[in-house]
């Protein structure tokens, strides 16, 4: 993922302040991509695998929860910052208590807005790991019948092939002739990695 670029959308209403950050930010690596208006962010937005919003809570077009609210609408889930002169206590809980990454105060503190941006887009690095490998894992899983599913979920429980045949009326043969081919289908050599692939645990990447 190093080829990809660390994109900073930063949407405040006031040119003066995207000034500023354009200057904090200009010299550590990132592309910035300013925005007075939310709605034009919102309208241009487009999901990469480095990202994060540095965003002005309070604006007249339209607050940064709405904008919040939209993206997560569309399953957007990029790292967003709020900053905000005002103490907007129960808005910052708000937006806490649905994924916003951080919350700073205005006047901004340089060095600390540096290093928020920074941990965003470490985070959001992780976030596209973890959408690829459920991306992969979903498609793996499809692989399978209904029935090998079925047969996945009762091994993965710990079920013999036995408990296997006499739980669902099949014979032992049958299962194990569902076993080898979803084993196959699914290139797993235990039932660790069966357990990690069907409920999504550490270590069910692809």
């Amino acid at each position: 993922m190093s080829g990809n670029p660390s994109i900073v959308y930063v949407v405040d209403d006031d040119e003066i302040v995207l000034w500023l950050y354009r200057e904090l930010l200009q010299h550590h690596g990132v592309v910035l991509r300013p925005f007075t208006s939310p709605r034009a962010f919102l309208d241009s937005y487009s999901p990469s695998p480095c990202e994060c919003l540095v965003c002005d809570l309070r604006m007249p077009e339209l607050c940064g929860l709405g904008v919040q609210n939209e993206l997560l609408s569309t399953g957007d889930c990029l790292p967003i910052v709020f900053v905000s002169g005002h103490a907007e206590v129960s808005s910052v809980v708000e937006a806490m208590r649905v994924g916003a990454f951080d919350f700073l105060e205005k006047p901004v503190d340089g060095e600390r807005l540096v290093r928020t941006v920074h941990a965003a887009l470490e985070h959001s690095r992780g976030l596209h790991a973890r959408r690829l490998a459920l991306t992969g894992r979903r498609k793996r899983l499809a692989m399978l019948t209904p029935k090998e599913r079925e047969i996945a979920e009762h091994v993965a429980s710990g079920k013999s092939s036995r408990q296997i045949s006499e739980a669902l009326s099949i014979s032992v043969r049958t299962v194990e002739n569902h076993r080898a081919r979803m084993t196959e289908k699914l290139s797993i050599t235990s039932v660790a990695e069966l357990v990690r692939l069907l409920y999504d645990l550490p270590g069910s990447g692809v």
